[in-house]
């Protein structure tokens, strides 16, 4: 009887330590993972050059640059930032000037928008509906990118999924998958985006392990087809890190677009004043 007794006590010990290890890893929590990706600390201001670089089968390179001036405006008045792109190439394009006051991704307040034409010497405020077409003549016409694969998404407007720890080029990484919450709402027949962009139903990021630093984003349309591959590079600057350079591929039909931040000045104090109509006629002078 005490034989048996034993047997059963070294049984429930063994099932105890093969239980411990499994409960004492307990899978990480998709949601906190977003939310300190998120929560990166951005700086007050920058003023930067972006070189954008498009390709597409069958055509020749195409390039743009703007000089952008940019502010955090950290939710006041409902704005998540002010931002001003100065056209410096093509040259055909150069002066043409862009100012907009950006709500945060998932607000329902529309963004407050201006672009400046030198040759008219006017400025002219961008209606919501102006975005939604594209031309032949509009130099991103050719981009895989849009401000909506750009844009920092709040964790909250999204469901989460951990997927799995992986690793690359010697560094591990949260994969995580994030679904709309309003998905569910879209109309069914809804699966376009601006400039013809397919509607994003699903975002798998790959978040590195120490810095918390978004690596990269494949998005998904309602098909579940991966409509878009973008990988990220950091650089710091100061105390603070920084994107350097995004590339995003289009899977089926390989077309490429690249960003290339460039000759980055941060934290130079810029005031809500000088993102205004009248920056966009004087130019960069302003901020000098």
């Amino acid at each position: 009887m005490r034989h048996l007794e034993l047997k059963k006590l070294f049984k429930a010990l063994l099932l105890v330590l093969l239980i411990l290890p499994a409960s004492s890893f307990a899978e990480p929590n998709a949601q906190k993972i977003m939310e300190r990706a998120f929560a990166i600390e951005r700086v007050d201001d920058h003023i930067s050059s972006l070189v954008f670089y498009f390709k597409q089968a069958d055509k020749p390179e195409k390039k743009v640059v703007y000089t952008m001036v940019w502010k955090n405006s950290r939710g006041e008045k409902g704005y998540d930032n002010k931002a001003i792109f100065y056209t410096e190439y093509p040259l055909d394009k150069k002066g043409i000037a862009y100012l907009g006051w950006l709500r945060a991704s998932g607000s329902t307040e529309q963004d407050d928008e201006w672009i400046y034409l030198p040759e008219l010497r006017m400025v002219r405020r961008i209606a919501h509906r102006d975005h939604d077409h594209s031309h032949d003549d509009d130099e991103f016409a050719g981009s895989v990118l849009t401000r909506e694969h750009l844009d920092p998404r709040s964790p909250k407007l999204d469901d989460h999924k951990f997927l799995g720890v992986k690793e690359a080029k010697g560094r591990q990484y949260y994969v995580i998958e994030s679904i709309p919450k309003k998905m569910l709402h879209q109309q069914a027949g809804s699966h376009q985006g601006n400039h013809g962009a397919e509607a994003i139903h699903k975002r798998v990021s790959w978040i590195e392990q120490d810095s918390y630093q978004l690596h990269s984003v494949k998005f998904y349309n309602h098909h579940q087809q991966e409509i878009l591959n973008m990988a990220i590079n950091w650089h710091q600057i100061g105390d603070f890190w920084m994107w350097k350079q995004v590339i995003a591929i289009h899977p089926k039909t390989g077309n490429q677009t690249t960003l290339d931040i460039k000759d980055i000045v941060i934290n130079k104090g810029l005031k809500d004043s000088q993102f205004s109509k009248r920056a966009l006629q004087k130019g960069m002078r302003i901020f000098k």
